[in-house]
């Protein structure tokens, strides 16, 4: 613990220093005296809200640590929480302002405010009663979830298929999913029972992700994952049908009975979802119904499956649950369909334009005709069992409505190409269509106009479009190999011309080095012989002044004795004389002196030019040390360039393989294509007309293809892969159809009320949950296999967590992987590595493999908001709420380009298929498109939705869908300009 001493400062230093100035204190409510205060309940929520922000684990200011009652005890200072004594409790005294520094700060990062009076009474009542911590408060709080208020519809998070013809919405809790074709809602995601229903999410539905087949869809929530799925047909239980010996099968409009006509004349009757027939009637039929080519026999199931009738020819045999017999009547002409109206009421067209009302007398059946054309009726159709429109059709294609005022049908419009099946939709207006061309069409009666909704198999054409823009990518990707081997090719001659060029400058420096030796070498013997002149000089110099003297001393000494020795004048005089003659041939000093100063000066000179000879060898040799490390570093360069360019022209190589591939692929797929039709003769009407069941057929008729199914606005839904494959359509109703399969076994097939149903889901919003808070990002890799997901709690660590997409299992936490929450995530568009952008204003790229930080991203200011991929892989774009977006060289880490001046917010981003464009949402309701080369712009649109959340697009950028606070969504082009506006109110 700290000394009392230093409290104060430590105090101001862990809370953040306000003023110096005592604070008045904040006002304080009075709880009644037996009021219980629970921690997890009452205090820490408040605490939470606005103090363990700056105050946690991850980031204890100052040392203190508000997570926990056991944290504040221990924190580094001193009586931070005393029990039982509030006015000792620094946590209180700064709460209630009664202390300084007053927390939170007025200017705070974290939007954290002060207390209330209620909330600093509870806070001074739980210290006052010893700070008690309950035993549920590590346990998840139970929230009583009520429905959001009808204003609450801030579309968070939106999604869109690779081909752009889904969307789903989230509007508040609820997901919605539409079509490209109208603003109604497909299908609203739910859970429970229709009684029951509760909404896809407690909470806000805070993002979004649907897979390219639109069967599969991700939503992230409170403290939850979801995944959708779109729901199978199921099968269900009927009696076995002997393949060989059925003539005709049908079913009623609702689908609850199905009818089987043998051969034999046996008539069987079930009720579907039993094993068992219902009933069954045997009658008279012609020796022709068990030849080799049997004739066209109709049949039609009561409503309540009490009664059928069969018509061959020009007969009609009506058969009933209570009676022995079946009554029979005639037609004009041979029969082409028959529908019933009523228990006692049926109606059936012929081939030369009659459609014929047949009305129950007793145990007769009488008829009124009515002419429709003057060609065979292709089929009459009713939008409802009983009442409501019925349209007739001929084979020609004119379209006729019955009038029930004026009792005949009158002329609706005539088809574009004769039909080979239809059904009336049951809000009677328009009618699907099948032609001989196998083409999808929606006749509208009003408009009297067709609308060709597929013309080739869609899963077919889906399978097309994902292998031509597989091409296209790989086209990209070979383009952007291309340019790298160009230019690390440009690099390599670059270094190998510096080389040649490194390789002449070393031989010229050595040559020059080697003559500066020489002279060196010259000058050093130069230096040496002046040096033995110097010193033979010095030598004769030393030699001659001692000589000198010793003649000097004996002159004088002799002079002395002339002085003194008269006698020995003469031979002195002689002896003086031979010794001034001695004296006189020997230099004088200043001969010797000069000689020694000349000798100087040639060594001086010799030593100096010793001297610049060293210096010249020495720059010379270190210019060429220089060189040849110039050359060295250029070499391993070389080398480093040598092997890029080979790991570059391999990548390449493969590229052009995978294109290659590619090409073939989307070849086979177009072929293919070119070789489907939409559908064959049968289809299906289900679901009150909301969807429809279809099965592709080959151009020659002979092979059936994959099912799918639409909306009843003509949107393509998706495939259906659970159907019995090479099976056949043979009979359908509202809510089942009857398939023969290959092997010629007949199944019934339920739809399910519901188009999407959940299939998993991970955590819960009231029980335990591996998320801390909300989960405000998931993306998918292109595998479909691995699930992403990002949040956790605001001023924490945030959270970062890879999933098994399949099962739902944890395949990796990342531990601590930003400062602050987790906002975005995006995989690569090769799933190998995974870009994450956070609150903290970092970007950061991981090894999804491994789960290793490969690198961090900086330079923003504030919230990274959203993330985005080029499909080259090689660059990156994030947007963030410091009004700007930046494009990252993945790999360089850096910021090639900043785009700002947006007013507000950028909150979501996507690159615009293949192009170096960027899509992007603003909190100021306007949607942009950039350039990431130069960074101008090409599109500046505002759009319904309010502050813009949302954004998704099509693979090739034609299409996007935003949201946004003001509780819409839209459909829009890259112009900006809407196609279809999506609110929740669409049904």
């Amino acid at each position: 613990m700290i000394r009392p001493t230093t409290k104060t400062l430590v105090v101001m230093l862990a809370f953040g220093f306000q003023s110096l100035a005592k604070a008045d204190g904040l006002p304080i409510d009075e709880l009644p005296q037996d009021h219980e205060v629970i921690f997890s309940r009452d205090v820490a929520p408040v605490l939470k809200k606005n103090c363990v922000a700056c105050h946690n684990a991850s980031n204890e200011e100052g040392g203190v640590n508000l997570e926990s009652v056991a944290k504040m005890k221990s924190s580094d200072v001193d009586d931070v929480l005393v029990p039982g004594k509030p006015e000792a409790s620094l946590l209180f005294l700064l709460a209630s302002h009664t202390d300084d520094p007053v927390m939170p700060p007025q200017d705070n990062d974290v939007s954290a405010s002060a207390m209330n009076p209620v909330e600093l009474a509870l806070l001074r009542r739980w210290i006052q009663s010893g700070a008690v911590v309950d035993q549920g408060a590590s346990d998840p709080i139970k929230r009583s979830w009520q429905p959001l208020p009808s204003m609450l519809q801030t579309v968070y998070g939106s999604a869109m298929t690779a081909d752009g013809r889904l969307s789903a919405v989230g509007f508040g809790n609820q997901i919605r999913l539409f079509g490209a074709k109208s603003g109604q809602s497909i299908e609203t995601l739910g859970t429970g029972a229709d009684d029951q229903r509760k909404p896809a999410h407690d909470d806000f539905v805070q993002d979004l992700f649907l897979d390219p087949s639109g069967r599969h869809l991700v939503s992230a929530g409170y403290r939850n994952v979801k995944f959708w799925e779109m729901s199978p047909f199921e099968s269900t239980s009927i009696p076995a049908i002997d393949a060989d010996d059925v003539l005709a099968t049908a079913m009623n409009t609702s689908g609850s009975h199905l009818a089987v006509l043998s051969r034999r004349g046996k008539l069987s009757v079930a009720e579907v979802g039993k094993d068992r027939w219902l009933w069954m009637k045997s009658f008279g039929v012609p020796d022709e119904f068990g030849s080799d080519d049997p004739p066209q026999v109709h049949v039609a199931v009561g409503a309540d499956g009490h009664q059928a009738a069969i018509g061959w020819g020009n007969t009609i045999r009506i058969v009933r649950i209570d009676s022995e017999n079946s009554a029979v009547a005639d037609a004009t002409d041979r029969i082409t369909s028959m529908l019933w109206r009523g228990p006692d009421q049926l109606m059936t067209a012929d081939a030369v334009g009659n459609v014929d009302f047949w009305k129950r007398d007793g145990s007769a059946w009488t008829k009124t005709a009515h002419k429709v054309s003057d060609q065979s009726v292709l089929g009459i159709y009713a939008a409802t069992p009983q009442t409501g429109p019925v349209v007739a059709i001929d084979v020609s294609g004119k379209v006729a409505i019955w009038n029930e005022t004026s009792s005949v049908f009158d002329d609706a419009g005539k088809l574009p190409a004769p039909a080979l099946s239809a059904s009336l939709t049951p809000t009677g207006d328009k009618l699907w269509i099948t032609t001989a061309s196998g083409s999808l069409g929606q006749y509208s009666i009003a408009d009297k106009s067709m609308v060709e909704v597929a013309e080739l198999d869609p899963v077919a054409e889906a399978r097309w479009a994902s292998d031509n823009w597989q091409t296209l990518v790989s086209e990209t990707l070979v383009a952007t190999h291309d340019k790298e081997v160009k230019q690390v090719e440009k690099d390599v001659a670059a270094e190998e011309k510096n080389l040649e060029t490194s390789a002449k400058e070393i031989e010229t420096k050595t040559k020059l080095r080697d003559e500066k030796t020489a002279g060196a070498v010259e000058a050093q013997k130069a230096a040496q012989a002046a040096a033995a002149k110097l010193a033979e000089a010095k030598s004769a110099q030393q030699t001659g002044n001692q000589k000198r003297d010793e003649i000097a001393e004996s002159v004088k000494q002799l002079a002395a004795k002339v002085s003194d020795l008269e006698t020995q004048l003469a031979k002195a005089k002689q002896e003086h004389a031979d010794a001034v003659k001695q004296l006189a041939g020997i230099a004088d000093a200043k001969t010797l002196e000069a000689a020694v100063k000349a000798a100087a000066d040639a060594v001086t000179k010799a030593d100096q030019a010793k001297t610049t000879k060293d210096s010249e060898l020495s720059n010379a040799a270190a210019a060429l040390q220089s060189a040849e490390g110039i050359k060295s570093r250029g070499e391993k360069r070389l080398k480093d360039l040598t092997a890029l360019r080979q790991r570059q022209q391999e990548a390449l190589a493969g590229a052009k393989a995978e294109q290659e591939k590619r090409n073939s692929d989307e070849a086979a797929s177009k072929t293919l294509l070119d070789q489907s039709r939409a559908t064959g003769q049968t289809f299906a009407v289900m679901a009150a007309g909301t969807r429809i069941l279809t099965q592709a057929a080959s151009s020659d008729g002979q092979t059936h293809g994959p099912w799918s199914l639409w909306s009843g606005a003509g949107d393509w839904l998706a495939e259906l892969p659970d159907m019995p494959s090479g099976g056949q359509l043979v009979a359908s109703g509202d809510r089942c159809v009857l398939v023969r399969d290959a092997s010629g076994k007949t199944h019934a097939l339920a739809s399910s009320p519901r188009l999407m149903q959940l299939r998993k889901t991970i955590g819960s919003s009231n029980g335990p949950s591996p998320f801390a808070d909300r989960v405000l990002c998931v993306d998918v890799d292109p595998s479909g296999n691995l699930l992403a997901s990002g949040g956790g709690e605001p001023s924490r660590s945030g959270e970062l967590m890879i999933w098994n997409a399949n099962d739902g299992s944890l395949v990796r936490k990342i531990s601590k992987p930003h400062a602050d929450t987790v906002l975005c995530v995006r995989f690569s568009p090769d799933g190998k590595t995974l870009a994450t952008g956070a609150a903290d204003q970092m970007v950061k790229l991981w090894d999804v493999e491994s789960g290793k930080l490969i690198k961090t991203l900086e330079g923003h200011t504030h919230h990274v908001t959203s993330i985005a991929w080029n499909i080259n892989r090689r660059q990156l774009a994030t947007g963030s709420a410091d009004a700007s977006v930046k494009i990252w060289s993945v790999d360089s880490g850096q910021a090639t380009r900043t785009i700002s001046g947006f007013k507000t917010d950028v909150t979501g981003l996507v690159f615009v298929g293949r192009d170096d464009r960027i899509g992007v949402a603003c909190g100021d309701s306007h949607f942009r498109i950039y350039r990431t080369d130069n960074g101008s712009r090409e599109t500046n649109a505002q759009v319904v939705g309010g502050y813009l959340y949302a954004i998704d697009s099509n693979r090739d950028g034609s299409r996007f869908v935003v949201g946004g606070a003001g509780g819409v969504a839209s459909l829009i082009d890259k112009s900006g300009k809407q196609q279809v506006q999506y609110s929740p109110s669409n049904e």
